[in-house]
């Protein structure tokens, strides 16, 4: 099922022995748009600090109670190694994090594609293969070379979405499959190019993401995401609707 991100903001997270606070931010990899991490605000319980959970404990956010569930006890929460939200979550720390949750490394192909392994609710691995995000053109060799990054969710909401021929508007919000979690895909608002409507841009259209200058460049024209599949919000993104964007855009979603 596809959850709107923000949708999810806010709603309590509920451990084995208790509840520790609310879903604050997802931390997703810019190279494949997977979800790692769930930050969450401890309030009371831990005040002044945020945790991180990995995507392979939470179970199915549960919409009437405004709740999701995760499997760790709240010793194992308050333990977790502490994140500075202030800095770019580093592959450092998400060594830690991944060390300490015992979970297993992330294994770069050699075309520099990303496999994805993570345990579903069922425990059986849910596996896919996306090609690298490419990164923008810089002076510095150095930069365009950089491994892929982790950021929030929150740093790219708003960012502005530019197709390869101008601005389409911005990202308002993102479509979680959250039987993967991963961003299926970006709800996009057409602002004064295309007033009133609103559109859906696959992560797989996208180029480049800068979140320091605030800009996520598309590799397709405006007059694509003009002619693609009519989106309402209203409607319920489902398969049909999926084949025909996916067909329209030439995307192939693979699960291994």
């Amino acid at each position: 099922m596809l959850w709107n991100a923000s949708a999810m903001t806010g709603y309590a997270i509920k451990a084995s022995n208790g509840e520790i606070g609310t879903v604050s931010d997802m931390i997703f990899e810019d190279a494949d748009w997977a979800i790692r991490w769930l930050v969450v605000d401890t309030g009371e319980w831990l005040p002044g600090r945020k945790v991180f959970l990995p995507v392979s404990a939470l179970g199915t956010p549960d919409p009437g109670a405004s709740h999701l569930p995760v499997n760790l006890t709240m010793r194992q929460i308050e333990e977790s190694p502490a994140v500075d939200m202030s800095q770019t979550v580093s592959s450092g720390t998400e060594s830690l994090l991944r060390d300490y949750y015992g979970l297993p490394r992330i294994r770069n192909k050699a075309d520099g594609g990303v496999h994805v392994a993570m345990a579903a609710a069922s425990g059986a691995p849910d596996v896919r293969y996306l090609p690298p995000v490419r990164l923008p053109d810089a002076a510095d060799s150095e930069a365009a070379v950089r491994e892929p990054n982790l950021h929030g969710l929150s740093a790219i909401t708003g960012s502005t979405i530019e197709a390869t021929d101008g601005d389409i508007g911005h990202a308002e919000d993102f479509l979680i499959d959250t039987a993967s979690w991963q961003v299926r895909y970006m709800t996009v608002h057409t602002a004064n190019w295309w007033p009133g409507e609103k559109v859906l841009i696959s992560p797989r259209s996208v180029d480049w993401i800068d979140v320091a200058r605030g800009i996520i460049q598309l590799d397709v024209t405006r007059q694509k995401v003009k002619d693609s599949p009519s989106y309402l919000a209203a409607e319920t993104v489902d398969g049909a609707f999926e084949e025909s964007f996916d067909s329209y855009y030439g995307i192939r979603f693979i699960r291994r």
